[in-house]
């Protein structure tokens, strides 16, 4: 695996992954909403790996989170500029 970054092969060990102080606080990938009264479809990185050299930090989909995300991701849109 290498670091999406610089190209780096020097990543840390896998981690949990939280973006706040209060417990279950995850980083959520947010697409638009599919239709007008359909909720926004989203999905937590519970995982990362750091890189050693440049210090980005690689967030990963849980396996169950990937397979939800998978099924749907042809129906999904990009953000508006």
């Amino acid at each position: 695996m290498r670091c999406a970054i610089c190209g780096s092969q020097r990543l840390s060990p896998l981690g949990d992954l939280v973006s706040g102080e209060r417990w279950g606080e995850r980083l959520r990938l947010r697409f638009p909403r599919p239709g007008v009264l359909k909720p926004r479809p989203e999905f937590d990185a519970d995982y990362a790996r750091a890189c050693l050299d440049c210090g980005a930090l690689l967030p990963f989909l849980g396996e169950e989170v990937r397979r939800r995300l998978d099924a749907v991701a042809d129906t999904l849109r990009d953000l508006p500029n």
